[in-house]
Order: C-alpha cells, then sequence, then structure tokens
C-alpha cells in the first residue's frame, strides 16, 4: 500500500482554550472533587454564544470524564473486561460541575465573520488542569489517567501511580 500527500501551508485559524479547576481532594479515600471549573475560549468573534457555551461545557464535561472516571480494562489475552456501561464508569451529572465560559474578545481575519473553529478545543486541556490542581493539592504529580480514587489514594500515601 502507498499513499501520497501534500500539505500546501495554507493559513488557517488557530483556536486556544484554556483551563482551571479547583479541587478538593480526600487524602484518606483518594476521592477528588471538582470545586470549580473555568474555560478561557478564543474562538475569534462568537456568532452564536449559547450554541458554543454548550459545546465548551459538553467538551469540558467529557475531558472530566477522561480525566477522572474513563478506563477500558484490558484483561491478559487483550479481552476488553468492562465492555458495557454498567462496568465502564463515565460522569453522571452529579459528577460535573457547572463549568464557566469565558470568551476572549478577538477578531481572526481567516474565519467566516471572523470566527473560529471550535471541534476538540474545550476537551483538550480538562485533564492537564485537574493534574495541576491535584499537583497542587497533594505536592505530588499525577501523571496516569483516569485520577482514580486508587491511584490518587497511592499518591497521597507516599506511594507511586499504578
Amino acid at each position: 500500500m502507498s499513499a501520497t500527500g501534500e500539505e500546501p501551508g495554507t493559513a488557517r485559524a488557530i483556536t486556544a482554550n484554556c483551563h482551571g479547576v479547583r479541587v478538593a481532594v480526600d487524602t484518606a479515600t483518594g476521592e477528588v472533587r471538582v470545586l470549580r471549573s473555568v474555560q478561557a475560549v478564543d474562538a475569534g468573534t462568537v456568532l452564536n454564544p449559547e450554541q458554543l457555551r454548550g459545546q465548551v461545557e459538553g467538551g469540558a464535561a467529557m475531558g472530566l470524564g477522561s480525566a477522572l472516571y474513563e478506563e477500558v480494562y484490558v484483561g491478559g489475552s487483550g479481552e476488553i473486561l468492562n465492555p458495557v456501561f454498567r462496568t465502564y464508569r463515565v460522569p453522571q451529572m452529579a459528577d460535573v460541575p457547572v463549568t464557566e465560559v469565558r470568551y476572549a474578545r478577538t477578531h481572526d481575519a481567516l474565519g467566516t465573520y471572523g470566527a473560529k473553529s471550535m471541534s476538540e478545543a474545550p476537551y483538550n486541556p480538562v485533564a492537564p488542569a485537574v493534574a495541576n490542581a491535584i499537583r497542587r493539592a497533594l505536592g505530588v504529580r499525577p501523571y496516569h489517567q483516569p485520577f482514580s480514587r486508587d491511584r490518587v489514594w497511592r499518591l497521597a500515601a507516599g506511594g507511586t501511580q499504578a
């Protein structure tokens, strides 16, 4: 099989998102509770603020899911050990705090009416923000997602993350 392609270097708008969280970490149980969630968004000229807010809130919720809950367990011969939602933990509404969404006031000459694309940008900064907040709370940086109770508990107890 072979393929060829080219990147003509066409200029395009680059979006940027920044996420911050405040967490409480229970060192006795390893529970991480997100107390505050804020995401700043550079989407250029925001054409539909409520639609964009919904996209950012949804991306933040997905990011919190991957940061704190979601994990695929694989058995010794490669089989998925949690193939259904009964055994695969996803966040529930009670697990997801309100995310404050802030818009930068920018205009992008390349985008339609000055707008930029969002796509997965709201998802990307969430797990690093949670990891940084856990690091600040414990003094030890977590590296392996999800930052589950057992992993955080081991970090709090001075161990390593498995």
